[in-house]
């Protein structure tokens, strides 16, 4: 793996770390990451209207909707639980799903590393769960783990969909659909809105900021490199977080990196 590739992977997992541990610190997690999500949409809107993707118009509707379950379980399980417990699930359920699904589903036959890697990560993961049952937060580990289902239900969504159509103007309708959707059910008021405004356009150019870096990574190294080296993130957002969790965090988030590097790498 070249080393401009590397450092462009550590560079947007610091950013993606960094972002989420921004955001599980506001007051209004839920608000603050649609707000986000509209940001960057809206400024890649340009794309859609030069290239919009209508030849994959119920791809980009469904898309939206497991965004949209995305953004709610994400910041509601900020809302209700430590980074350090919500974080790693969030991000290992997704690989952990992957893995198992294209063992028991498609009857792909893993090798002795994936094997290996869905044991460990499974691990992390329930130490992680433990520790938030133990924290009395049984609900965010739920949500986690809601949230990982979303992000595995989106991705092959559109995987399939960037094929046949141009993938940032595909990406910023899925965006501003998805972000609108949460903040017309939510419905908040422009004294809600109004106090979030910063930290959201933070946390909006750190999702952006960490997204491009890793499609750059992706076309100067092979993906399953960019994926294994990408989930060091989990790490350092227990790290970035600072929380008093007890090393089980610590140990748990290193699993859970660990066994989603094997799966995916």
């Amino acid at each position: 793996m070249p080393t401009s590739a590397v450092l462009l992977v550590l560079v947007s997992s610091v950013l993606h770390a960094g972002w989420n541990a921004r955001l599980h610190r506001t007051a209004d997690p839920e608000v603050v990451i649609a707000l986000a999500y509209l940001a960057v949409g809206v400024v890649l809107l340009p794309a859609a209207v030069i290239d919009p993707p209508t030849e994959v118009v119920m791809a980009v509707l469904a898309s939206a909707m497991a965004q949209g379950a995305y953004l709610t379980l994400l910041g509601t399980g900020y809302r209700e639980g430590s980074l350090g417990v919500v974080y790693p699930i969030a991000r290992g359920t997704a690989p952990l799903l992957v893995g198992l699904g294209g063992w028991l589903l498609l009857d792909e036959r893993p090798s002795v590393a994936t094997a290996v890697g869905l044991v460990v990560l499974l691990v992390g993961l329930v130490v992680l769960a433990g520790l938030g049952s133990r924290l009395r937060e049984r609900g965010a580990v739920v949500l986690a783990v809601g949230t990982g289902l979303c992000t595995v239900s989106y991705s092959l969504i559109d995987a399939s969909a960037v094929d046949l159509t141009g993938a940032l103007g595909y990406l910023a309708v899925v965006m501003v659909l998805s972000s609108t959707t949460v903040l017309l059910v939510r419905r908040p008021g422009w004294a809600r809105l109004r106090p979030v405004l910063g930290v959201s356009a933070v946390v909006g150019a750190g999702q952006g900021g960490a997204y491009a870096l890793i499609l750059l990574a992706f076309q100067q190294a092979q993906a399953g490199q960019v994926a294994g080296l990408r989930q060091v993130s989990v790490v350092l957002g227990v790290l970035i977080a600072r929380e008093a969790l007890g090393p089980r965090a610590l140990w748990g988030a290193v699993l859970v990196a660990a066994g989603a590097v094997l799966v995916v790498w």
